[in-house]
C-alpha cells in the first residue's frame, strides 16, 4: 500500500510541475531597433517591439522579409495604447510575437509604411532588420 501511495504522490508532483510550467508561458525574448539580435530557446517566443505607431492614421510597419518558417512560426500582432488613450488616431506600441518552432538562424526585416506606401521623403524611409538564433 505504501509503494502505491508513494508512486501516486510522485505522479501528482510531476503533474503539478507540468501544470506550473504550462501556466508560466513560453520564455519570451524581445528585440527592438536598439537591440536587433536575439537567441531564443525552442518553444519560446520572439517579441519584436516596433515601437510607437499611429495605425489609425496609416502609420505602421510591414514585414518585407519573412523569417524561415522552420525556425519561427506564424506571427501575431498586438497594439498596446502608448499613453493609456484609446481614441482614434492615438499612438500605440506595435509588437509582433513569433513562436520559436525549430533550431536555426533567420533574419526578418520590417519596412516603415505610411498609408500603405513607402514615404517619398528619404528621411522618413526606415528599415529594421533583426537577426535571430533559435537554440
Amino acid at each position: 500500500m505504501r509503494k502505491w501511495q508513494r508512486a501516486a504522490g510522485a505522479t501528482m508532483l510531476v503533474v503539478a510541475m507540468i501544470g506550473l510550467t504550462a501556466c508560466s508561458g513560453a520564455q519570451q525574448v524581445t528585440v527592438d531597433a536598439d537591440d536587433p539580435t536575439a537567441t531564443v530557446p525552442v518553444g519560446g517566443e520572439l517579441v519584436v517591439d516596433l515601437g510607437e505607431v499611429r495605425s489609425g492614421v496609416g502609420d505602421g510597419w510591414l514585414l518585407v522579409e519573412a523569417p524561415d518558417p522552420k525556425v519561427l512560426g506564424e506571427p501575431t500582432e498586438e497594439f498596446e495604447p502608448a499613453s493609456g488613450k484609446t481614441s482614434p488616431g492615438s499612438s500605440s506600441i506595435m509588437k509582433v510575437t513569433f513562436p520559436a518552432v525549430g533550431k536555426g538562424e533567420t533574419t526578418l526585416t520590417y519596412e516603415y509604411r505610411f498609408r500603405g506606401e513607402v514615404p517619398e521623403d528619404p528621411v522618413d524611409q526606415q528599415t529594421l532588420t533583426f537577426e535571430v538564433a533559435v537554440r
